[in-house]
């Protein structure tokens, strides 16, 4: 028996970008990151050091805001939750393995 895959995203990136502030000046991390993971999908995240990976883990779960573009998660924009909401959503719905 085959499972079908629900067709709403379970996590949506839309044009999302990082940048950060050094004393050489602004880095781009993140670049206009599109990307739509559905529920029963398995994803993997490669690419080599000091790409991007773990910034994109760290944004995609809302331990890290984008500079801008919208990370949404179940419908709900979670770049747009006070701190204590992203804490909240964390504990009940994320876990990371590396």
């Amino acid at each position: 028996m085959q499972r079908s895959l629900n067709t709403d995203p379970i996590l949506r990136l839309e044009a999302v970008k990082l940048t950060l502030v050094s004393q050489a000046g602004p880095v781009n991390i993140l670049n206009g990151i599109e990307l739509v993971i559905r529920e029963g999908e398995a994803v993997g995240l490669v690419g080599p050091s000091g790409s991007g990976k773990s910034t994109m883990l760290m944004v995609m779960t809302g331990l890290e805001r984008p500079s801008s573009g919208k990370v949404i998660v179940k419908s709900r924009e979670l770049s747009a939750f006070s701190e204590d909401e992203a804490a909240r959503f964390r504990r009940g719905n994320v876990g990371i393995v590396f």
